[in-house]
C-alpha cells in the first residue's frame, strides 16, 4: 500500500492545480555537511561532492541562495565558496555556530551572528540573506530582540515553505560502509523523492488557490551531491519553474519556523513523518 501510495505522489502533475507553480531552491549549511579537508583523500571526496552540487545548478541553470556557517569553513574550503557566488548563486549567513535560539539568549545568538559577519562579508550577496538554523526563530523575548538586529544590519530573513527533511535521509547513509554510499544513495532514492514530492503537495494544499510561491529547504549533503539534479527534474517534469528566493519573497507561500512552548506544532494538516519502508530499499 505504502509503495502505491508513494507512486501515486509522482502520477499528479501540477497542471492539475490550474496555474503556473514556482519554486525557489535554497541550501543550509554551506560549504559542505560532514566533510573534512585533513588527508589528500577527504580534499578529492569533498571537491567531488560539492561540484557535484554545483554543476546540477548550472546544469539545469536553476538559480538558488545558499547558507553558510561560517564556522564550519575547514581550510581549503574558501574557495568552494568563492565558486558558488561566482557562479551567480547568492550567499546568505547561517550563523558561526548554528545556534538554536529557541534555546538560548538573544544576546549570545546575535554574538554569534556578528562573529558569522567578520567571516562572511567579503562573500555576501545583495540582498543580505539570513536564515535562521533549525528554523528557529525564538520565543516572544529573544524574537523581537533579534529580528530588530537583523533589520539594523540590512539582513533579510530568508524563510522555508517546503522542508524536505533530507537530514534524516542523509543519516541512513553514514550508517552503511563507506564504499557502499554511493550504491545506497539510489536505493534511498525513491523514498526520498516521494517525501519531498508528499511535502509539496502538503506545502500547495495550504496555499490553497492562491498563486504564492515556494521555497525548498535542502542542505548542502552527500545525500544531496548525488540527487540533487533528480529533484530539480522532478519539479520541472510537474511544471514547476525555478526562481530566485527575491522572486519567491514577493509573495511566499505560508512559512515554517520550529515550534516554541508558545507555538505548539501544527499538525492539522496531516502527518509529515519519514518511513522507511520496503519502498526505500528496493
Amino acid at each position: 500500500m505504502k509503495k502505491i501510495i508513494y507512486l501515486s505522489l509522482f502520477l499528479i502533475s501540477c497542471s492539475s492545480f490550474g496555474q503556473t507553480r514556482e519554486i525557489a531552491i535554497t541550501i543550509d549549511d554551506l560549504p559542505l555537511v560532514a566533510s573534512k579537508m585533513d588527508t589528500p583523500g577527504n580534499q578529492q571526496r569533498s571537491t567531488e561532492r560539492f561540484n557535484r552540487l554545483l554543476n546540477a545548478l548550472i546544469d539545469n541553470q536553476v538559480p538558488a541562495t545558499g547558507f553558510v556557517i561560517a564556522g564550519a569553513i575547514a581550510n581549503g574550503q574558501w574557495a568552494f565558496l568563492e565558486q558558488f557566488r561566482n557562479a551567480g548563486f547568492a550567499i546568505g549567513s547561517h550563523t558561526y555556530s548554528h545556534f538554536n535560539l529557541n534555546r538560548m539568549s538573544a544576546e549570545k545568538y546575535i554574538a554569534d551572528i556578528e562573529r558569522a559577519d567578520k567571516v562572511l562579508t567579503p562573500l555576501f550577496t545583495q540582498p543580505k540573506y539570513f536564515r535562521y538554523p533549525y528554523l528557529a526563530e525564538g520565543n516572544k523575548t529573544t524574537k523581537p530582540l533579534v529580528q530588530e538586529y537583523l533589520n539594523q544590519h540590512n539582513y533579510v530573513v530568508a524563510p522555508v515553505t517546503i522542508d524536505s527533511k533530507d537530514f534524516q535521509f542523509n543519516e541512513q547513509l553514514y550508517k552503511v560502509p563507506f564504499r557502499s554510499r554511493e550504491n545506497y544513495v539510489y536505493k534511498l532514492k525513491p523514498a526520498y523523492l516521494a517525501y519531498i514530492w508528499k511535502q509539496t503537495l502538503k506545502a500547495e494544499k495550504k496555499a490553497g488557490d492562491q498563486p504564492v510561491k515556494q521555497i525548498l529547504l535542502i542542505h548542502a549533503n552527500l545525500l544531496n551531491s548525488y540527487l540533487l539534479d533528480d529533484i530539480i527534474k522532478m519539479y520541472k517534469n510537474n511544471g514547476y519553474t525555478f526562481i530566485t528566493l527575491t522572486e519567491a519573497l514577493k509573495n511566499p507561500a505560508p512559512t515554517l519556523n520550529a515550534p516554541t512552548k508558545e507555538t505548539p506544532v501544527d499538525d492539522t494538516d496531516g502527518d509529515d513523518s519519514i518511513e522507511y519502508d520496503e519502498f526505500a530499499f528496493i
